[in-house]
């Protein structure tokens, strides 16, 4: 079985046609799409397109409760608008103001 953290791959399209699949060695001005591509079937595949809205920054973050052995991975994407958060476990989605932060 594949680890959480892979249940979902990122992949961006900058305005050159360029794609990128890891590390972050571009220009957020760059950034024309985002997309989340589920690794397991029957997840939703999601894409942002930046017409009106400002690529910021992009990362993941990891949470565990040892208590009740609940884990989760968050993919997080910030616009100068808004917070995409992707929960890798469920293929669920929360979008936010810009500022808000996600503590789980």
């Amino acid at each position: 079985m594949a680890s959480i953290k892979d249940y979902y791959t990122w992949e961006i399209e900058l305005k050159s046609g360029a794609i990128i699949k890891n590390g972050n060695n571009f220009r957020p001005e760059d950034v024309r799409r985002i997309s989340y591509i589920p690794g397991i079937i029957l997840r939703p595949c999601y894409d942002i397109v930046f017409l009106d809205i400002a690529f910021v920054k992009r990362f993941s973050r990891a949470f565990m409760k040892t208590e009740t052995g609940y884990f989760e991975y968050l993919h997080v994407l910030v616009t100068d608008k808004f917070r995409f958060y992707l929960f890798s476990s469920t293929g669920r989605v929360l979008i936010t103001d810009k500022n808000y932060e996600l503590y789980l």
